[in-house]
């Protein structure tokens, strides 16, 4: 029984997706074209029963999965997480790992108990009543890590480390029952090894049940009890009791006559039914907008238009806001809540409901107690203060009741505030978490929703000055626009807490930051948004002590150790958080070139000096210093570094990995380099090693070797080919297109969406014949890209989702790849490359030096704008440096495939 999103390994894809956020049959599907005569900005649905999986809003701080209901929570196709950024927790038997809060989203409306989305969900006797739609309480929660469940998700979090969650309950309500006696069929899964307890009742009249072990924790089995019923509606409980050792997760309850076969039918997860669907994200605002009418099980119908998103221009402030208009007249109620349901490795605290103002309010702290994050939440009635009363189910949450007439809409607006004790963009001393988040949700309120969302839309629309665009290519221009929303609402400036491979969508990889922000996520942010990437690089900066201290306990006195080793995985405080039976981190030491490299591109993007002086070089020194003594001499001269594991985790414990050694081996000449700039002395050490080091070439074959030894086995992503971009190895175009050519042979279908972004970069940079540059943009994006609203999966296959390093890397192609963009220190450097089945690429925004210039590359020629700052120097190929005037525009030719690029598909 594991705890959702804890698989941290990079290794070992196919046991990876079991283990992270997916349900078990959820697969990429093809993306849904953009509307017709669509401008690649809105994405929508109306159809959520197939090729759908829920979009997220964020804002770089706060983030949020909204399900098809358009609000709230639901376990099913992917569980709707609630993320903040820095928010992590730690376990008692285990690593660091970004914790989850309630589900803020949640409001609901109708009359008396009949409210939209709230229930009272209930299921029917003679039916399967999956344990995830119930009520979850007291530490149980509701996850999906193990395949085979009834609904994708099941009860889980009866016990938490070997510790049984006393308290732990799952309530479901039974309807329709005939009194007298009946079967209790319960299906669970336990792969402990030995018979575990739980408590199960019927209507409060509880006996302890043992289950016996299964083969896994993948397998299920049912037990039956025989119980006895009231006529018409029971309640169902499963929960933990003083004495059960509750190692067990439940998939659903059933109750039928005696005697008969068990059902089959799963009850449904709503109450109520829906037409007029219809679901968008606009992704010029990340206003999520699900429209539809509903009519409820009492025959009132409802028509709906929600509207969710986390405030771009405010990012402590979430709302919720639905334009509700009744087809019936009396007293309807809204309800406001924070669902627990959501809650992840945290528990929450003194939930309070002032009646007077609309405010609730709750405390929520991660496990371990690393932080404190409060919530507060103010609801308005079309603007106005109802009174509200606190709900009376257990839950954290408060109820309005007021009067409506048939055809007149009401809007109900829940603000939603919100902070924690290691925010980084604001004073920490001037008010706790929960006065903080109270005052950001009144001053909202007292603002007005209109108010509201026009300071989000201006927010967004500055960032949007900034763009990437395919000419005529609707569907291909808001797959761009989805990638680089769904990195922005993942960052953003002031927040130094980089971002994971799920960003902020869910606790995929526990949270933890990787090399993938550095190398796919950070570049795509630098061109565009270098205030923003900056970020990146301080929550590398603020860590180098930890790195520090990991360097010097490797130390050895035959083998002294000096600099600094950042953590392959990474967290709240800088320490490894990389689980202790997985060798990557020790081996992914690449990590530490990965991370300079993304130092000295924001120098080369930015020209700020007392920046690289004051921020960068103690990072740069310490990862030289690393490099130059974790290298050691090799038996036939020059330096060796061994037992390590490159960018490909398919193979462990190999010497002189090629991106390894190619990595340090620029990391230590940018040491140097920057050291030459402000005048710092570089040890003589780095230039040795440096000039010691060797990217092996195997003549014969005119290839790199992976690694020493490497005889062509199936490599899992980009290695060998990242030496071309980004590490910029020297080396003739015949080689560099044999690398391409051999370890595309050689590279795993199933492996991970990024790997063909390499591909297209470099590939667009040697102009390769034919449709291999076509062909690999495809491949970057095709097989990953999920209906409706154009997100990311890690594999073919599933994996992480959303996978914003995927994002990151398809946006390098059109950034760096059919630019030829590259950074400089004196210049820019443009050599532009088409395939003629794209019609083009227009960039907007970018930045270099103060500058910021427009690109539009043609199928003849390339446009290069200078929209502001001095005149800008641009290297056009490898030719000399030409200065470009604000106002003017440099143009040069476009390169394009030779050889027969007639079909190369579509």
């Amino acid at each position: 029984m594991k705890k959702r999103g804890v698989f941290t390994s990079r290794a070992g894809l196919g046991a990876a997706v079991g283990c992270l956020l997916l349900a078990a049959t959820a697969v990429p599907a093809t993306a849904a074209p953009a509307p017709a005569g669509g401008d690649g900005w809105v994405l929508s649905t109306t159809d959520t029963s197939k090729n759908y999986s829920p979009t997220f809003v964020g804002n770089g701080y706060l983030g949020a999965r909204v399900p098809a209901a358009g609000h709230g929570y639901s376990s099913k196709p992917i569980v709707t997480q609630s993320q903040l950024a820095g928010f992590y927790g730690a376990p008692s038997a285990g690593q660091e790992e970004r914790a989850g809060l309630p589900t803020w989203t949640t409001l609901g409306f109708g009359r008396g108990s009949d409210v939209y989305g709230l229930g009272p969900w209930s299921c029917g006797f003679g039916q399967l009543c999956p344990a995830a739609y119930g009520k979850v309480s007291g530490g149980a929660f509701v996850e999906t890590s193990h395949p085979g469940s009834v609904a994708g998700a099941y009860l889980a979090g009866l016990n938490t480390d070997d510790t049984p969650t006393v308290g732990g309950t799952g309530l479901i309500p039974i309807r329709d029952a005939p009194a007298g006696p009946a079967t209790l069929a319960v299906r669970y899964g336990n792969g402990s090894g030995s018979p575990q307890t739980v408590h199960i009742g019927v209507n409060g009249a509880l006996r302890q049940l043992s289950v016996p072990s299964l083969a896994s924790w993948d397998d299920w089995a049912v037990v039956t009890v025989p119980v006895t019923l009231n006529a018409g509606a029971n309640t169902l409980e499963v929960t933990v009791a003083a004495g059960d050792t509750a190692r067990v997760n439940v998939d659903y309850l059933a109750l039928y006559p005696d005697g008969t076969p068990p059902p089959t039918q799963i009850a449904p997860a709503t109450v109520g039914t829906t037409t007029h669907y219809r679901q968008a994200i606009d992704l010029r605002t990340g206003v999520l907008t699900t429209s539809f009418d509903w009519t409820s099980p009492a025959g009132d119908t409802t028509s709906f238009d929600y509207e969710v998103n986390a405030n771009r221009a405010e990012g402590h402030l979430g709302t919720v806001s639905v334009r509700a208009v009744p087809h019936w007249s009396g007293t309807a109620t809204a309800v406001d809540e924070f669902d627990g349901r959501g809650l992840d490795h945290a528990s929450t605290t003194d939930p309070r409901v002032d009646g007077r103002t609309a405010t609730l309010s709750q405390t929520v702290v991660s496990d371990g107690n690393l932080v404190t994050a409060g919530l507060s939440s103010v609801l308005r009635v079309d603007e106005k203060t109802v009174p509200t009363k606190a709900i009376t189910d257990g839950g954290a949450g408060q109820r309005a009741d007021f009067a409506v007439r048939a055809g007149v809409p009401v809007r109900i607006t829940k603000y939603v505030g919100v902070a924690s004790s290691v925010d980084t963009d604001r004073p920490l001393a001037t008010a706790t978490p929960g006065q903080a988040a109270a005052k950001t949700a009144a001053r909202a309120a007292g603002d007005g929703y209109g108010r509201a969302l026009a300071r989000n839309s201006e927010a967004w629309s500055r960032l949007w000055r900034s763009s990437i665009s395919i000419p005529g290519d609707p569907t291909m221009t808001a797959q761009v626009h989805a990638s680089m929303f769904y990195l922005l609402a993942s960052v953003r400036a002031g927040v130094v807490w980089s971002a994971s491979p799920g960003g902020l969508s869910s606790d995929g990889y526990s949270g933890h930051v990787f090399w993938d922000m550095e190398t796919w996520m950070y570049p795509a942010l630098l061109a565009q948004y270098p205030d923003i990437a900056a970020d990146a690089n301080t929550y590398r900066q603020q860590r180098l002590p930890a790195a520090r201290a990991a360097a010097a306990a490797l130390s050895t006195p035959d083998h002294p150790i000096k600099g600094a080793k950042f953590p392959w995985q990474s967290a709240l405080t800088g320490k490894e958080t990389t689980p202790d039976w997985s060798p990557d981190g020790k081996q992914e030491i690449h990590i530490d070139s990965d991370i300079a490299l993304a130092q000295w591109q924001y120098y080369q993007a930015t020209g700020d000096r007392t920046w690289l002086r004051d921020k960068a070089w103690p990072v740069l020194q310490g990862i030289a210093d690393y490099w130059a003594t974790r290298a050691v001499p090799g038996p036939a001269g020059g330096y060796v570094i061994n037992d390590v594991k490159g960018a490909d985790e398919y193979h462990d414990n190999v010497d002189n990995s090629a991106s390894t050694n190619a990595g340090a081996q620029a990391s230590l000449r940018i040491a140097t380099r920057a050291a030459g700039l402000l005048g710092r002395p570089a040890d003589p050490a780095w230039g040795k090693v440096a000039d010691g080091l060797k990217v092996p070439v195997d003549t014969a074959a005119n290839i790199h070797p992976e690694f020493d030894g490497y005889a062509g086995q199936t490599v899992k992503q980009a290695d060998v080919t990242l030496l071309q971009y980004p590490w910029a190895v020297p080396m003739s175009p015949g080689l560099a297109q044999n690398d391409l050519d051999y370890y595309k042979a050689r590279t795993d279908p199933d492996g991970p969406s990024m790997t063909d972004a390499i591909a297209t970069i470099a590939g667009a940079a040697l102009g390769s014949p034919g449709c291999q540059v076509y062909t690999s943009l495809r491949d970057s994006a095709d097989p990953y890209l999920a209906a409706p609203f154009d997100q990311w999966y890690e594999t073919r296959t599933g994996g992480a989702f959303d996978f914003t390093t995927g994002q990151g890397g398809y946006l390098q192609e059109f950034l760096y790849g059919f630019t030829g963009l590259r950074w400089g220190t004196d210049a820019v450097t443009v050599d532009p490359f088409l395939p003629p089945q794209l019609p083009g690429v227009d960039i907007t925004g970018v930045k270099w030096h103060g500058r910021t210039f427009d690109l539009s590359v043609g199928p003849g020629t390339t446009t290069l704008t200078l929209r502001s700052g001095p005149p800008l120097p641009v290297r056009v190929g490898g030719a000399g440096v030409r200065q470009v005037r604000p106002g003017t525009a440099l143009q040069v030719p476009t390169r394009h495939p030779a050889g027969n690029t007639a079909d190369c598909g579509s």
